[in-house]
């Protein structure tokens, strides 16, 4: 059998890096063609050649609208946040060239004969971690895994300490809190350390917090501190706001030693500068670094730890080394932070030893590994059923969130109408009872059953957590026979197909030309797919709603509360009806018959108040009886005339009024 060098790649936000494990069995880092171990996650698409990296970086000021950076915190999102020359990209396929430079440093070191194993946030939800495989794919990496960043630095940690071997020397069991904050995303992860096994007890984060934020908010200080003084000076355009952002990037690193500094940068034939010191700076980011102190004690409590339970915080990603986090983790824990594992490094070493397990595992690899690792799952995963009694939507939690992984589960539903040719299971991932408030992943569909089936027919669904994150789903009518067809349809994400023609382009090692070629005809391609999947399930406007808002959390920071801590409850829950494919349908019907009864009722209900009104005051009043109706039982005084009862109802109208 074939063996295979072991690689782990750390794909930050604003960084990326590699390490391998060596022949003496230890991970060591790659460097790059510029001789560092950090490679810039910016993209310059130029004409005729994609350049990745620090050249990338530079040519920012420059070349704004052909560089793509920060990728990472629009992955599971249909486009990049903005336009690269006049096209829209997926944010995959800027991560797949990223990880192509990447694929060329690692061969530049260990040769050809190599398989990948590639970070995630923790926190990332199905859909964001599909996406991260399929940039592999694209970028024509051998991935043989996905892993949390988290549990990498707890790998790497580990590896220093000599708990990655059944007989090391230390023999105490260690619980790790990692804080994990780099520059674009959020985590933290409660892991229990011995030796041999590193087990996940907890973990949370926030995929839209890290540097960039720090970052933004003081780009915004010195912008308004800027123009406070010059009305006269013009809104910053695309070139300025990065000239800004790379000068607020440098005055960050220095608060990180000084007290003080001083942020410069020209704009409109003008040079603006703005003071800035770290108390300031401290003061102007207070609310996000409260963010991350929220998420911290709730993963705590979710672990069912005391921090005086914890024996050790391990810092990971650059932003870490702002001294504020350091000052923060003393302060809720009364514990100095470790700093035996680069925070730089620590992921990308932890990877790198994962992919030594995996390929050990499958008898590919020359080290052996002896260690075991049990991850959790970020987010509940469910189904979108109907409640028999409300007959409303629910999500219908068969997984909670931060069960140990892998693990497979079978639930039983039942059909919801007679003689029902399909069945539709929706896929969902969220804590909320509400499918609108929850993530779509994609559709079961169980085809061509069987004719005759009475309402409340049996259907089991399947459902496999892998230990990367990775969800797949079955269904079957039990006695369906061959007849009942499934497969798996993700609401979101590129098709294999599409895969495979990004993975041509990025593999070509061309430049924007060749991706500008491919665009229309795969995008074209996407968008008919997306318009058959429209007539098979129409959205509704809630579905159309959460599309647009993107495959973010509910609680835009911190995770909501664990749905549950043991599975037992969900095991004995009643069967939930599952929705065919006509279902959404026939409960709008529903809705908008419901609506006619309810407005038409009120219309004739205030037709039938107003004439009973006017009876009862011309009864009382026969004076009032100034539309001279003929009533039964009521006759109108002859001392009155027309001109008088008028001037009587306007003087009671006013004082009415």
């Amino acid at each position: 059998m074939k063996l295979y060098h072991p690689v782990g790649i750390d794909l930050g936000t604003t960084l990326s890096s590699a390490a391998y494990v060596n022949a003496d069995g230890h991970t060591q880092m790659v460097q790059n063609a510029d001789d560092e171990i950090l490679t810039p996650s910016a993209v310059l698409f130029e004409k005729d050649e994609t350049i990745v990296g620090k050249e990338a970086r530079k040519a920012r000021e420059f070349f704004p609208d052909r560089i793509a950076e920060w990728a990472k915190r629009d992955i599971g999102q249909k486009y990049y946040a903005r336009p690269i020359g006049g096209a829209n990209l997926p944010p995959e396929v800027i991560q797949g060239c990223i990880l192509r430079k990447l694929s060329s440093d690692v061969r530049a070191v260990v040769g050809d004969g190599f398989k990948v194993v590639i970070t995630v946030p923790a926190y990332f939800d199905e859909t964001r971690r599909k996406a991260t495989a399929d940039a592999g794919e694209m970028s024509g990496l051998d991935v043989i895994d996905i892993v949390n960043e988290p549990t990498a630095a707890a790998l790497a940690f580990g590896e220093r300490l000599g708990y990655l071997t059944t007989d090391g020397a230390p023999r105490d069991t260690l619980n790790l809190l990692v804080y994990d904050l780099g520059g674009g995303t959020f985590d933290v992860t409660i892991i229990r350390l011995e030796p041999g096994q590193i087990t996940t007890l907890a973990t949370d984060g926030d995929v839209q917090l890290g540097g960039y934020d720090w970052d933004s908010q003081l780009l915004h200080y010195v912008e308004e501190q800027g123009f406070s003084g010059d009305p006269e000076l013009l809104p910053l355009d695309a070139r300025a706001e990065s000239s800004l952002r790379k000068a607020v990037e440098e005055a960050k690193h220095s608060l990180s030693v000084r007290n003080q500094t001083t942020v410069q940068f020209s704009h409109a034939d003008k040079s603006v500068q703005a003071q800035v010191t770290r108390e300031k700076f401290e003061q102007l980011t207070a609310n996000l670094l409260d963010r991350t102190a929220f998420t911290t004690r709730q993963t705590l409590r979710e672990s069912k730890l005391s921090w005086s339970e914890i024996d050790r915080v391990l810092l990971v990603g650059g932003s870490t080394r702002m001294p504020m986090v350091h000052a923060l983790i003393r302060e809720l824990s009364g514990i100095t932070p470790d700093v035996n594992v680069n925070p730089d490094e620590a992921v990308a070493r932890g990877a790198a030893i994962y992919a030594a397990h995996r390929l050990s595992s499958l008898g590919q690899c020359t080290t052996t590994s002896g260690i075991s690792v049990t991850d959790v799952n970020s987010h509940s995963l469910g189904i979108d059923g109907i409640d028999q009694q409300t007959m409303r939507k629910q999500n219908a939690i068969i997984i909670p969130r931060n069960t140990a992984l892998p693990i497979e589960i079978t639930r039983q539903f039942v059909t919801k109408e007679d003689d029902q040719k399909n069945v539709v299971i929706q896929v969902l991932e969220g804590e909320s009872s509400l499918p609108a408030h929850c993530t779509e992943l994609g559709r079961a569909v169980i085809r061509n059953l069987p004719s005759g089936l009475p309402a409340g027919t049996k259907v089991d669904v399947h459902y496999r957590f892998g230990e990367n994150g990775r969800l797949s789903v079955r269904a079957h009518v039990p006695g369906g026979g061959d007849s009942a067809q499934i497969e798996l349809q993700h609401d979101r994400g590129l098709s294999g197909s599409n895969v495979d023609q990004w993975k041509n382009v990025i593999c070509k090692d061309g430049g924007f030309d060749d991706f500008e070629m491919a665009i229309q005809e795969i995008m074209e391609e996407e968008d008919e797919n997306d318009f058959e999947s429209r007539i098979y399930r129409p959205p509704t406007v809630e579905q159309t709603s959460i599309q647009k808002s993107g495959p973010e959390p509910v609680i835009p920071y911190g995770a909501p509360k664990a749905a549950a801590d043991t599975l037992k409850s969900e095991f004995s829950k009643k069967p939930v009806p599952v929705t065919n494919s006509s279902d959404d349908e026939t409960i709008r019907l529903r809705k908008q018959i419901r609506m006619a009864i309810f407005v038409t009722g009120h219309v004739v209900a205030s037709f039938l108040g107003i004439a009973l009104g006017y009876y009862i005051l011309c009864w009382i009043r026969p004076s009032a009886n100034f539309l001279n109706w003929d009533l039964p039982g009521i006759q109108k005084p002859a001392s009155v005339d027309e001109s008088t009862t008028n001037n009587v109802f306007q003087r009671d109208n006013g004082n009415t009024r």
